[in-house]
C-alpha cells in the first residue's frame, strides 16, 4: 500500500512538472507582455466610425435601349455615409434623389453592365451622382458608397 502511493505521488509530480514546464516554455506565465502588446495595438487602431445606410425605396425598374431591342433593368441600391444629416436629406429630397438616380440608369448600356468594371463604373457614378444632389441642401463629399443589392435585366 505505501508502494502504490510512492508510485502514484511520483506519477502526479512528473504530470505536475511537464505541465509547468511546458507552460514555462510556450510563454503562458508572461501575461504582462501580451496583454501590454494589446493594449498597445488598441491605442494604435483607432474604432472604426459608424456606417449609416439609406435603403433607395422602391426599387427602380428602368427601360433602357440594347443593341437590338428595348431592354429593362431592376436595380436595388443603398446608400452608405457616416453623417446621420445626409439620411434626414436624402428622405427629404427622395424625388429630386429618384429622379437623379432615374436619369442615371437610363443613361446605360447592358452590355457594359454585364461586367464588373460595368457595375462599378455605374456604382462611382451614382455616388456622384446622389453627392450633388446632398450638396444641394447640405455639404459634399458625405456620400461613403452606392451599394448595389440587387441588379436584374432583361
Amino acid at each position: 500500500m505505501n508502494k502504490m502511493i510512492m508510485i502514484g505521488g511520483g506519477a502526479l509530480l512528473l504530470v505536475g512538472a511537464s505541465v509547468g514546464g511546458s507552460l514555462f516554455l510556450t510563454g503562458a506565465f508572461d501575461k504582462e507582455p501580451v496583454v501590454a502588446a494589446a493594449a498597445e495595438a488598441a491605442v494604435e487602431e483607432p474604432l472604426p466610425e459608424e456606417i449609416l445606410y439609406h435603403n433607395v425605396q422602391p426599387e427602380f425598374v428602368v427601360n433602357f435601349q440594347g443593341k437590338t431591342r428595348m431592354k429593362f433593368m431592376m436595380i436595388e441600391m443603398v446608400v452608405a455615409t457616416h453623417d446621420e444629416k445626409v439620411l434626414t436629406v436624402l428622405d427629404d429630397h427622395d424625388p429630386e434623389l429618384r429622379n437623379t438616380l432615374l436619369l442615371l440608369l437610363s443613361q446605360q448600356d447592358s452590355e457594359v453592365l454585364k461586367t464588373v468594371e460595368g457595375k462599378k463604373a455605374l456604382q462611382t457614378s451614382a455616388v456622384e451622382s446622389i453627392d450633388e444632389v446632398v450638396s444641394k441642401y447640405y455639404r459634399s463629399d458625405r456620400i461613403l458608397d452606392v451599394l448595389i443589392t440587387r441588379l436584374v435585366m432583361q
